[in-house]
């Protein structure tokens, strides 16, 4: 009886220390735990929140070469101090419209601290020579009117413009526009460069002829050719084609022709007399 006495439950005092030792590591886990959400919290705050607040680290402008970032920059309301949270960026892309040569703006946000502006450049419909100060100026025309350059910013090299005349204007400057009554014209002249320019380079003039009352027709002067074409104040696509084809055929009846008149619809023409 006596041994059941001494050998009945000897193991309970083992179990001890592997119990302390798993409560330590316990509390060394809920250590390392708490370290790691306080460093996550703290670089949440910062990416989150404080980094948005601070200036741009990256600012890009791009789109119109020559453009002075400067400009572009302050007129969209970006200075030295401005960051991510503090650009309004409908309100700069439509400040940068009042550059005349841009056409479209966008302002690009780059989290946390960067900023994109990208200007896509107004397209030429057409050119003209304006005096201004007693000089004469080659201007550059869009679709819708406006003159966004004068002198020879702006030209592109690889552009082939027909001239407007007769346009009369008394002053000229960047960003003005034409009256009203030639927008279609040269809306219909950007159609035509992005469509089908080949036709628009067989015109090298386009005069503009006012009508006592409230209208104006047009003088086209084919290059390369001696012929003058009168038309209406309509020029398309459709109605060029027409006119080159009958300017070939009838030049090949009569070396003599001088004026082609399509206002009427039907062609009819005046030839050069000698004496």
């Amino acid at each position: 009886m006596s041994s059941g006495y001494l050998y009945g439950a000897p193991e309970r005092p083992y179990a001890r220390p592997a119990a302390k030792a798993r409560s330590v590591s316990d509390k060394s886990l809920k250590r390392i735990l708490a370290l790691i959400i306080v460093i996550l919290s703290g670089e949440l705050v910062w990416f989150f929140g404080v980094s948005p607040c601070m200036p741009f680290s990256r600012i890009t402008v791009s789109g119109i070469p020559g453009i002075e970032e400067s400009a572009v920059l302050a007129l969209a309301g970006i200075g030295e101090h401005s960051s991510f949270m503090t650009v309004n960026v409908p309100a700069a892309e439509q400040a940068l419209l009042a550059l005349p040569a841009v056409r479209s703006a966008r302002v690009l946000k780059h989290f946390p601290g960067g900023v994109e502006i990208v200007l896509e450049p107004r397209r030429a419909a057409a050119m003209a020579f304006v005096e201004e100060g007693g000089r004469i100026f080659p201007a550059l025309i869009g679709g819708d009117g406006m003159i966004f350059s004068l002198g020879r910013e702006g030209f592109r090299k690889d552009e082939v413009l027909p001239v407007v005349s007769g346009l009369a204007l008394e002053t000229v400057f960047p960003g003005m526009k034409l009256p009203r009554i030639y927008h279609s014209l040269f809306a219909e002249l950007e159609t035509l460069s992005r469509e089908a320019p080949e036709l628009l380079a067989a015109i090298s003039e386009i005069r503009i002829n006012p009508k006592d009352y409230n209208g104006y027709d047009l003088t086209l002067y084919p290059a390369y050719r001696g012929v003058r074409v009168r038309v209406g104040h309509d020029i398309n696509e459709e109605t060029l084609r027409y006119i080159l084809l009958m300017l070939d055929v009838l030049s090949a009846k009569s070396r003599s022709i001088r004026e082609i008149d399509f206002r009427t619809g039907t062609a009819s023409y005046k030839e050069a007399y000698s004496g």
